[in-house]
């Protein structure tokens, strides 16, 4: 993760804001910094990078940290989907929205939102596993440890993509 700073921020800030379950949406306001752009605009690739944020910002509220670094188990980004609308400008202030959209025993799927001014600019699905080093981590394992059961219902088209995204990425490594 090339964000070390906003990383030490979410972190930090994780302890002085109201606990979050996994489902709940977790909201970071940021500004575009000028290692975050191109020429003008945000580079695509800090986009993923951001989603990472939500994601710790989730983890960290949900009171999953502790036991995650505990075990030496982190998650990691297996398959990601990227939609763009509008670009965001240097030093604009924009708001990511994250959250768990829903799970099964291996993934866990997320939703990002990148808000400007109320309007979505750009949303992402990243589907996430997590692995240590006894290997991938059932995920009822540690959302047990959140108080979470019972997955959500499965929104299918969103999942539909991300698995027509995997099945392309397979043609692509042939």
């Amino acid at each position: 993760m090339r964000l070390r700073l906003r990383l030490l921020y979410v972190l930090l800030a994780s302890f002085f804001r109201r606990h979050v379950r996994v489902v709940e949406e977790s909201v970071l306001n940021l500004i575009v910094f000028p290692n975050d752009v191109d020429v003008s605009k945000m580079s695509a690739d800090r986009y993923l990078a951001l989603t990472d944020l939500g994601r710790v910002n989730i983890v960290a509220r949900a009171g999953l940290l502790r036991q995650m670094l505990a075990s030496r188990h982190l998650p990691v980004a297996h398959v990601a989907t990227m939609r763009f609308r509008r670009p965001l400008r240097l030093f604009e202030k924009y708001r990511l929205r994250s959250r768990v959209i829903w799970w099964d025993e291996a993934w866990v799927w997320c939703e990002h939102h990148f808000e400007r001014q109320g309007s979505t600019v750009a949303m992402a699905i990243v589907k996430v596993m997590l692995i240590g080093p006894g290997g991938r981590l059932p995920v009822s394992t540690w959302l047990l440890a959140a108080g979470e059961s019972l997955a959500p219902p499965a929104p299918l088209p969103i999942v539909g993509e991300l698995q027509l995204a995997e099945v392309r990425l397979r043609e692509m490594q042939r």
